[in-house]
């Protein structure tokens, strides 16, 4: 399975690390079963415009290659700063229309490639590309008992949870069921 966000309104079910949505969500409840004791549940937020860009992590018309629909290549220019579970924006690209957007890293530490979460981005070569590399703060994190692995809910339906954007940064197993109160465009 991977992570549904749309087949029922206001209900996501996640097993995936990665992006989820940009823009305001009221969440009311999350219910997360995990597979094994120790499990891990992160959720990460960020926010663009109180300055939480890397730095070094906004670029301009950079020369870069895409490849396996997941790794960015740009000798030199992308981040040094930029870790595990940030948020790379392509703002701007002379390539393919689908590779602007939001994605969340899974694996950075060089100031050459960075590869994101889930397979979103069309392979292509030799493409000029503008970027923004913003940090993430947690903001929701479930654990699964040392001994067990029993459901894990919480509850926010009396005064639902407002997050300004969000991104499932940490999945060790099982399944999270979100539930919305809303959610803002």
């Amino acid at each position: 399975m991977s992570n549904d966000t749309t087949s029922t309104p206001l209900l996501w079910s996640l097993d995936t690390a990665g992006f989820l949505h940009y823009g305001p969500v009221y969440i009311s409840r999350i219910i997360y079963i995990p597979s094994a004791a120790d499990d891990d549940l992160v959720f990460k937020t960020w926010d663009e415009n109180s300055g939480d860009v890397v730095s070094a992590g906004t670029k301009y018309l950079k020369t870069g290659t895409i490849t396996s629909t997941n790794t960015l290549t740009s000798t030199g220019n992308l981040p040094s700063g930029i870790a595990d579970s940030y948020i790379f924006r392509i703002t701007a690209s002379t390539g393919a229309a689908a590779n602007i957007g939001r994605h969340v890293v899974e694996t950075a530490g060089t100031d050459d490639a960075v590869v994101i979460h889930g397979d979103d981005w069309t392979n292509e070569a030799s493409k000029v590309y503008s970027w923004t590399t913003y940090t993430t703060s947690n903001a929701i994190v479930l654990k699964a008992g040392n001994s067990d692995a029993s459901p894990i809910q919480v509850d926010w339906t009396a005064n639902p949870l407002r997050l300004d954007n969000i991104t499932l940064e940490t999945i060790d197993g099982g399944t999270a069921y979100v539930y919305l109160a809303r959610v803002l465009p």
